[in-house]
């Protein structure tokens, strides 16, 4: 059966890609993914519980490059959110997997957000003597100025809480560009459709490279369903050319796939089979 994936870690070149797991969700399928049916998730079966139902991992990342420590979206809080109609997502252990990757809060530079949902966001502040206070103290803050100009001011559920990410991030947040390089070796990728400002990550050094989707891919049957847009896509037909736009860059046999959502193992490689059919290989080598 398929479980969240667990704390793991993979080195391109001297930079090292940590995922930081926070929790997850136990879905129904057809709900997640509306264009799909029972009939076709019969051909998945390795992907669904014994009950039928999804599971997504939610967390982020941690990039150490130089002297940079950078992390990349912060989970969805520790929160349990029921989600009618689709199913519960739930957080918690994200601070704790931090401080298993060996790296303070306060060490941290950086913090990128790919897109503002709630489960990537979730971690932006923590209670501290009865106030907000950003969970990384000393580290920029920073999104295309898209995805913060779609969601500021807004109450949306599905986006930032408006007391504990937008109110404290107004007074600090920073943008980059789609192809900025936003720390040695880590380049921005423009993916929109999931959401407006919607970003994934290139990471390269020393001839070795990593591409971090974000939410471009939720689901490895998206390989072979191009059809099967995530419900949370804000425009389903932008974020299918996003996704179909990357894979000549995800399958180069030179590149290793970071997908935050998978099961089990969220660093792999996407190869062609001798049909011309996409396949994910988790990588089993990840720490």
């Amino acid at each position: 059966m398929p479980e969240n994936a667990r704390l793991q870690a993979v080195e391109i070149g001297d930079i090292k890609v940590t995922y930081l797991p926070d929790g997850g969700g136990i879905v129904n399928p057809t709900a997640l993914y509306p264009a799909s049916d029972e009939a076709g998730w019969e051909k998945y079966p390795e992907l669904l519980d014994a009950e039928g139902q999804v599971i997504t991992t939610i967390g982020g990342f941690l990039i150490e490059t130089g002297d940079r420590k950078i992390i990349v979206d912060t989970g969805i809080g520790p929160v349990t959110i029921p989600f009618p109609g689709f199913g519960p997502f739930s957080g918690g252990r994200y601070l704790q997997s931090l401080a298993e990757s060996g790296v303070a809060r306060e060490e941290v530079t950086d913090v990128i957000f790919t897109h503002l949902h709630l489960d990537h966001c979730g971690w932006t502040t923590v209670e501290e003597e009865g106030e907000r206070r950003l969970t990384f103290p000393n580290a920029r803050h920073a999104v295309t100025e898209a995805e913060w100009a779609f969601w500021h001011g807004g109450d949306n559920p599905a986006g930032p809480d408006p007391e504990a990410v937008q109110k404290p991030l107004a007074e600090c947040v920073e943008h980059f560009e789609p192809g900025e390089e936003i720390a040695p070796g880590v380049r921005v990728l423009d993916t929109p459709g999931h959401t407006p400002g919607h970003v994934s990550l290139l990471i390269e050094d020393d001839g070795e490279r990593l591409i971090l989707t974000a939410d471009t891919i939720h689901g490895p049957m998206q390989l072979q369903e191009p059809e099967w847009s995530v419900a949370f896509d804000i425009d389903a037909e932008t974020a299918r050319a996003s996704r179909e736009g990357l894979y000549d860059e995800l399958t180069r046999e030179d590149t290793i796939v970071a997908a935050n959502h998978f099961a089990d193992q969220v660093f792999g490689r996407i190869v062609v089979d001798e049909d011309g059919r996409m396949q994910w290989e988790p990588l089993e080598e990840a720490a």
